[in-house]
């Protein structure tokens, strides 16, 4: 596990730049009027998510529903924490990868604690279609599923790819 503390500092930027910015959200634009960042792009709307990604969930009341994302917190914890300890130490993306998806559940995981939901505020739309809210932890793990897509991606296949030799005898094996 020595390998990873150098990765380690990512996972705290990620954590600490979420943190940050969702005092900041909660402070600053609670209840106020959104901010426009860029006109029919990109707004900082506050928003309080009660259950996981994209809402699911947060029609679900009760702490059933509280324990059970919590739960599903922890296992993701220990989930990306198994795969750090099998991750060789010269795949670099893929412990950049592991390490920002950590950061981000973590950072949601401090909010579902602290305050029963978790906070969003980074708001894409165009026209009348609107990216469902989010936050900088939500970004580290969007990131970090797309860095182990590009990873899976540039692996070379396990399999060999078929040969005309090893084409013609599985033919003459069918005859």
């Amino acid at each position: 596990m020595r390998r990873f503390l150098l990765y380690l500092p990512l996972t705290f930027f990620v954590l600490a730049l979420d943190q940050a910015t969702k005092l900041w959200a909660y402070v600053q634009i609670r209840h106020k009027p959104d901010i426009s960042v860029i006109d029919g792009f990109l707004k900082f709307s506050y928003a309080e998510n009660p259950g996981i990604a994209f809402g699911i969930f947060s029609s679900y009341m009760g702490n059933a529903k509280t324990i059970g994302l919590l739960a599903i917190s922890f296992i993701a914890i220990g989930f990306v924490c198994y795969l750090l300890s099998k991750t060789p130490s010269e795949k670099r993306l893929v412990i950049t990868a592991l390490m920002l998806v950590l950061g981000g559940i973590i950072g949601n995981l401090l909010d579902r604690i602290r305050f029963g939901v978790v906070i969003d505020f980074i708001e894409f739309y165009v026209g009348t279609f609107h990216w469902p809210n989010f936050n900088i932890a939500d970004a580290a793990i969007c990131i970090g599923a797309a860095l182990l897509s590009i990873d899976i991606l540039k692996e070379p296949s396990k399999h060999p790819k078929p040969t005309e030799h090893s084409l013609e005898q599985n033919e003459t094996k069918d005859i």
